[in-house]
């Protein structure tokens, strides 16, 4: 009984710890490096870093244009499909602003006295499946010319962190079996050692245990000797 109570509790605190580190922070989980563009562009390049721990298939954010008094001129919602490993950085390419002007973005330096813009990022969602990027009256921008696509290694790297979630898994259950085992062993109250390991951590339980040694006063400690 005190066992599946014990793996009831480790899975929903499983569950809830999930929960958080699955919810999305949109604004420094996907964070724009550096952007580009020239006079003579028909692109755009904006570096984008992924400051997250898993691996981001595609990005939705929306892009506002700038004069040089930051005052807002247009903005545009794209949505990339780009691979990014986690804390690496990739660049895709987004239609040039106003190339038949010949703007160009105000960190590229020319003389030829050609107007110059600021942008802002603002990241909108990543990692969306294809099918809920393209609801009527969302005007994402769908642009792929720069995208570099590698399969095995996106494959490779789900897998990865597959593994290493259920070896997390298992290292954890293991603690507290082991601080089960340990308490059960020095006569003293599994469920209580248990508890005081979720609460506090499990090797601080195990080492606890150790320095206590045997429940000295438990009845089964003591015989009648003949």
């Amino acid at each position: 009984m005190i066992t599946k109570r014990f793996f009831i509790t480790l899975l929903s605190l499983f569950l809830i710890v999930s929960a958080f580190a699955a919810k999305k922070n949109l604004e420094k989980d996907i964070t724009m490096v550096s952007y580009e563009q020239s006079w003579l562009d028909n692109n755009g390049t904006l570096a984008l870093k992924n400051n997250t721990n898993e691996p981001v298939f595609n990005v939705v954010y929306t892009i506002t244009y700038l004069d040089m008094s930051n005052n807002e001129l247009d903005y545009e919602t794209f949505s990339s499909d780009v691979n990014i490993d986690p804390g690496r950085t990739r660049k895709v390419d987004i239609p040039a602003y106003e190339h038949e002007r010949n703007y160009h973005y105000y960190k590229t330096k020319e003389n030829l006295g050609h107007p110059t813009f600021k942008i802002k990022f603002t990241l909108k969602d990543y990692n969306v499946a294809k099918e809920d990027k393209y609801e009527e009256g969302e005007g994402y921008y769908n642009y792929n010319s720069n995208v570099d696509v590698d399969d095995d290694n996106t494959t490779f790297s789900f897998l990865f962190y597959i593994i290493l979630l259920i070896f997390a898994i298992g290292a954890s259950i293991g603690f507290y079996v082991l601080v089960a085992v340990m308490a059960q062993k020095r006569n003293r109250n599994v469920a209580v050692w248990v508890l005081l390991s979720i609460i506090a951590t499990p090797l601080l339980m195990i080492i606890i245990l150790l320095i206590i040694g045997d429940n000295q006063n438990h009845v089964g400690n003591h015989y009648n000797k003949e």
